[in-house]
């Protein structure tokens, strides 16, 4: 029996959450791995060589995000993320062959390779199959596919590394992403667009992105929000695997289990927050979620047990995750008709910049005046930038939810 437009919907929103899954287990699997590698091997600096680490895939994708972005509108989303998963598996698969920290920079620039091709398309996929109404729900289930990912990634490291070695975590990070390429192929069918969409597409390529004002302005604060938001979950990925070795000597396992109750956190309140978005706005949850990572950074800065370190990834989790469905939604409502890829394209190459750069800032900052120090002073920048974006965001959208399309 055929599918309906709403069956087809639903479908495709679950498999673009079940690739966003195989993606992030593979992007934070390696995260409590790091402070073990680093503190073991013969290198000095360990903060700035973790940071590089992280920053490497960041780095990476940063480059192809807005390309690819504006491929995606031109020839679909489908071939950009299949290959975007390819690169996933084949980067998942050197990463046990790489001997030294500095083997795995190569290696994590390649997986930035893989999510410069896939993040702006399967973003652009869920906004041509949405209507704006409908898209806040589509996005909280795929951002639940995400959070689980990042929480299962870092326990599973932790434990698949402790009884079978190095080898394991990365061959179900591999399979995963094969599984998401074959969901992909066999499931997933694309909207027609309609000739009138197509040639519309053609003279705003030759114009460069065409926003209103509002969309703009709407835009503009969503960069700045998921740019430094962002980085509190780089901060966290990049340094808190080698502050928690030396200043809690702390086990992978736990390390693991620290950061996975940060990424559960994110994936359970995706529907609560999405409810809270219809009421509040988008910039307005996100204003939220940068007092809730301002919150958990100052726990983390004067933490003296493991009990204050889960306090605090609570915070953090629903810190991001308010972020990331705020500013996402945000994007995706301010993009034009024919435009969704390439505004995903400046929202991730945004998203990736700041994995890119704050890890390896802050990684040199840990080492020169201490990791504790470094988070505290992350948490002024964000009670800065709450500031900033509350009278920016009072005086050109008001209170009411933003309307930019």
């Amino acid at each position: 029996m055929p599918l309906n437009s709403n069956q087809i919907r639903t479908r495709i929103v679950l498999i673009a959450a079940i690739c966003v899954f195989s993606t992030q287990f593979g992007v934070t699997v390696i995260a409590p791995l790091l402070g073990m590698l680093v503190t073991t091997s013969e290198i000095t600096h360990y903060f700035l060589v973790s940071g590089l680490i992280i920053s490497a895939f960041a780095l990476a994708s940063l480059a192809l995000n807005i390309p690819c972005g504006i491929i995606s509108d031109k020839v679909g989303r489908k071939p950009l993320i299949v290959t975007g998963l390819l690169i996933y598996a084949v980067s998942a698969l050197l990463f046990p062959l790489s001997d030294s920290p500095y083997d795995w920079i190569l290696v994590r620039a390649l997986q930035g390779a893989g999510a410069g091709f896939f993040f702006p398309a399967v973003a652009a996929l869920l906004t041509d199959i949405t209507s704006p109404d409908e898209r806040g729900h589509a996005l909280s289930v795929y951002n639940m596919g995400l959070g689980v990912g990042l929480a299962v990634g870092p326990i599973s490291g932790g434990i698949l590394f402790a009884i079978y070695g190095i080898f394991m975590p990365f061959l179900f990070c591999a399979a995963f992403a094969l599984l998401s390429v074959v969901l992909v192929l066999l499931f997933v069918q694309e909207p027609k667009r309609s000739t009138k969409d197509k040639t519309q597409n053609k003279k705003e390529k030759r114009l460069g992105l065409s926003l209103g004002a509002n969309a703009r302005k709407a835009l503009m604060l969503c960069c700045a929000m998921v740019f430094f938001g962002k980085g509190v979950a780089s901060v966290m990925s990049g340094l808190f695997s080698p502050f928690a070795v030396e200043d809690f000597g702390l086990s992978e396992e736990l390390i693991g289990a620290i950061l996975s109750v940060m990424f559960v956190t994110f994936t359970v309140l995706q529907v609560g927050f999405n409810r809270l978005m219809t009421r509040i706005g988008e910039i307005y949850l996100s204003i939220a979620g940068l007092f809730l990572c301002t919150c958990g950074l100052l726990i983390l800065a004067f933490a003296t047990c493991v009990l204050e370190l889960f306090v605090m990834s609570v915070f953090i989790g629903a810190g991001i995750g308010a972020i990331l469905l705020g500013t996402l939604t945000l994007a995706s409502n301010a993009a034009g008709e024919g435009q969704e890829g390439q505004v995903m394209g400046i929202y991730y190459t945004t998203f990736y910049a700041s994995l890119g750069s704050i890890p390896i800032v802050c990684g040199a900052l840990s080492d020169l005046f201490g990791a504790r120090l470094l988070f505290f002073g992350y948490a002024v920048l964000l009670v800065v930038l709450m500031v900033v974006v509350w009278k920016v965001g009072f005086l050109y959208v008001g209170k009411s939810q933003i309307q930019v399309r």
